[in-house]
């Protein structure tokens, strides 16, 4: 009786730890599979979310940015999933689960290279020509890249396109060499104001005083035969918000009411500030 059931035990014990033993491997290689998945999971969310966020610093409009999200998630198997996008932020989150991820979009400008270069990723990652990993890096090399253009190129292209407007709406050689002469300064001026209140109404405001009375005196003490108003109908169009204009617009049309309706008045006001700055210049020099 006593080998019989000493001979059981060790057989029941021997069983027992075969099974802890396999489950336990067991437990390990699903555990390893759960943390590869998650990694995955969690580096296609930050493609996703770095993408929806440059197309938005950027310029973009809101049905790109969705868009875009929605394609990359749906190249990596993530089909229940929502992509929210606003002017000062964006949402994504999957359904059925509790996940969900915000971005904050505190400052933007208008990059129309980089977006054109994040849709060229996006479409190489969904084609299986890039993997998320060199996406992700590509991301991230365009996040850091500097803008295409600095602030002296801006106001050397600035000043060299409002005389051509002058002339388009009517005016002499001496109307576009006084456009270009209250570009140059009024521009000078608004991208100083913008380094100490970066608030575009303002920066739109102090352009337009500064180059309304530039014209007025251009006008009056130059001694050329040129008109004020066709100065300042030269000087004003670059800065006048064409781009936000048109995504506004684009964006009403897909049904985002909101954001199109936020920039609409976003670009109403930067008008606004426009004509104040030169009617308070006109108003001083009378």
């Amino acid at each position: 009786m006593v080998p019989v059931f000493f001979f059981d035990f060790a057989w029941n014990f021997y069983e027992e730890a075969s099974e802890f033993c396999y489950n336990r491997r067991k437990f390990k290689n699903t555990w390893k599979e759960i943390m590869e998945e998650s990694k995955e999971f969690n580096l296609a969310v930050d493609v996703i979310m770095l993408a929806g966020t440059l197309l938005l610093q950027s310029g973009s409009e809101i049905y790109r940015v969705e868009d875009t999200m929605i394609r990359i998630a749906h190249s990596q198997g993530i089909i229940d999933c929502n992509a929210l996008a606003m002017p000062v932020a964006i949402f994504f989150s999957v359904e059925n689960t509790n996940f969900s991820r915000m971005k904050r979009i505190v400052h933007s400008n208008y990059n129309i290279e980089k977006v054109c270069d994040v849709n060229q990723v996006s479409r190489q990652l969904t084609n299986g020509q890039l993997t998320l990993q060199e996406a992700y890096d590509e991301l991230l090399r365009l996040k850091n890249n500097r803008l295409p253009y600095n602030k002296k190129q801006l106001t050397i292209a600035a000043t060299l396109s409002a005389p051509f407007f002058s002339i388009m709406f009517g005016g002499n050689f001496y109307d576009a060499l006084g456009a270009a002469v209250a570009t140059f300064f009024g521009f000078t001026f608004s991208l100083y104001a913008e380094k100490y209140v970066r608030i575009p109404f303002v920066t739109a405001f102090a352009g337009a005083f500064v180059f309304g009375l530039l014209a007025q005196a251009w006008a009056r003490y130059s001694g050329f035969n040129s008109t004020a108003d066709l100065i300042i109908a030269g000087s004003v169009m670059p800065f006048v918000p064409g781009i936000a204009l048109t995504n506004a617009v684009r964006d009403i049309m897909t049904n985002h009411i909101n954001s199109g309706m936020s920039k609409l008045f976003e670009s109403l006001l930067i008008t606004l500030a426009l004509g104040a700055g030169t009617s308070v210049a006109l108003v001083l020099m009378k």
